[in-house]
């Protein structure tokens, strides 16, 4: 059930009633409900703000990491202003609990990639060319950079070791700061993530190959998942099929598997597993097929139109897996594309997204979407049903629990992070940028945008929103 969001103080979906699919007798409903607590723009004028990563400290708190000009930075109005990197766009903000009232900005360097918080709530950036910076909570002191080229992504597991992206590569860090592994990754790395209870760095990424289809050679996009020992060696290994004919490995050994497939995002959830988004351009994709056994396939949790391929041609749409971060295995996978007014698939990706899951399996994941998505939250009220948005899937993928979004069209959001309270309750943060004058607002810190225009190649605002379970 929708509600104006005019006549609100805040926007809720609450639960309807449970429907089948007449498609595929999958069961779909609008549990557990959430609702829009804050959503607010952060920008100046003349630049390309954005939020690129969001945590919830130990306490509750929300840190957010931002490219904002030093003009946003100087308007924000927070309780207290430090300079690390005094002038400089890539800042630290610190919130409270309910998202409401910034209590500290702390310029720290040129432009930050990516965030994520260690023990006592250390913060742990990905600095470009400045590298990997390890900061104290309130991050007013660093506790150790590391210099070893431009480091895009970064990720620390319970015992402070961490991983990041540098070029193509992963590097491994102690809690210290002392590289203690390495590994190479494929032609594109796109990101890392660490398991402590198992000792494993993930990486995952694509590389670009030519396959022989059963008619013709083509190029084809090829993703991989790679688990390693702390040390940097491989521990375990998904997809990254073989292009040679006669291998046990060749990509088309089943069937045709040309669909290109690139691996943009991986995490470990709050329930321990590990979780992965993915582009495919078809729906003979890869997935639909052991990680380790090209000839045994999978089930996918599946559902109504919006989670199968059908009517589907190159549009880059989305799949999300869980695995066990120290093998690889893997245990549930689902599929999200649109669809347009024809009933053909329309793009969902998550290149520049995601992904993450609470402790009860529930899945939590940002991307950017062409027209047709299935909204079922839709604050703006606008009938272009694309642009940024969140989506939160049940703990089997069967359910489609929510997908929302700030703004009719725009905005592409970077980072998502929960917390679930003594009660039970999750809150849900997420942010990015490339918005514009015309998003949804709820008790914003910064109401209205800086860079009105929605002009290509003008500057445009980050934003954030924080939505809680009701």
């Amino acid at each position: 059930m929708m509600r104006n969001p005019k006549a609100l103080c805040s926007v809720c979906v609450f639960a309807i009633t449970l429907s089948l699919s007449a498609e595929s007798g999958a069961l779909y409903a609008a549990e557990p409900a959430f609702e829009f607590t804050v959503s607010s723009y952060l920008g100046g004028a003349g630049f390309d703000d954005a939020v690129v990563g969001c945590r919830f400290t130990s306490g509750g708190e929300i840190v957010l990491a931002a490219n904002l000009s030093p003009d946003a930075q100087a308007k924000l109005p927070a309780a207290k202003k430090t300079g690390l990197g005094e002038g400089r766009a890539g800042c630290i903000l610190h919130l409270d609990a309910e998202g409401k009232k910034i209590t500290a900005v702390t310029a720290l360097a040129g432009r930050l990639h990516d965030m994520c918080l260690g023990k006592d709530d250390a913060i742990y950036v990905a600095a470009g060319d400045e590298g990997a910076m390890k900061l104290t909570a309130d991050a007013a002191k660093v506790l150790w950079q590391a210099s070893p080229g431009a480091v895009s992504r970064i990720d620390v597991g319970d015992d402070d070791t961490c991983g990041v992206v540098c070029g193509g590569k992963i590097l491994i860090y102690d809690a210290d700061g002392k590289q203690i592994g390495s590994a190479g990754g494929g032609q594109y790395t796109t990101d890392v993530c660490v398991h402590a209870g198992s000792k494993t760095v993930i990486q995952c990424g694509f590389r670009n190959a030519r396959a022989f289809d059963g008619k013709k050679t083509y190029p084809v996009q090829i993703c991989y998942l790679r688990g390693h020992a702390y040390d940097g060696e491989l521990k375990w290994r998904n997809y990254d099929w073989s292009t040679d004919r006669a291998s046990d490995r060749f990509l088309n050994k089943p069937t045709n598997n040309m669909a290109d497939s690139r691996a943009d995002r991986v995490s470990i959830g709050a329930d321990g597993k590990l979780y992965a988004t993915f582009q495919v351009a078809g729906g003979n994709h890869i997935f639909r097929y052991s990680p380790r056994d090209i000839m045994q396939k999978v089930e996918l949790a599946g559902g109504d139109k919006f989670h199968q391929f059908y009517h589907s041609q190159a549009e880059h749409k989305n799949v999300v897996c869980r695995y066990e971060p120290a093998t690889g295995e893997y245990r549930v996978g689902q599929q999200l594309c649109g669809r347009l007014s024809s009933g053909r698939a329309n793009a969902v990706v998550t290149k520049e997204g995601d992904i993450t899951a609470d402790a009860a399996g529930r899945v939590y994941f940002v991307g950017k979407s062409a027209y047709g998505i299935p909204v079922n939250l839709n604050p703006t009220g606008g009938d272009y049903l694309g642009g940024g948005f969140l989506a939160v899937y049940s703990p089997d993928m069967k359910q489609r629990l929510l997908i929302t979004r700030t703004s009719d069209g725009k905005g592409s959001p970077h980072a998502v992070a929960t917390r679930t309270d003594a009660a039970g309750k999750t809150t849900v943060v997420y942010g990015g940028g490339g918005m514009v004058e015309g998003m949804f607002t709820q008790a914003a810190i910064q109401p209205k945008a800086a860079d009105a225009t929605a002009e290509k190649n003008d500057p445009q605002d980050g934003f954030f929103a924080v939505l809680k379970e009701a």
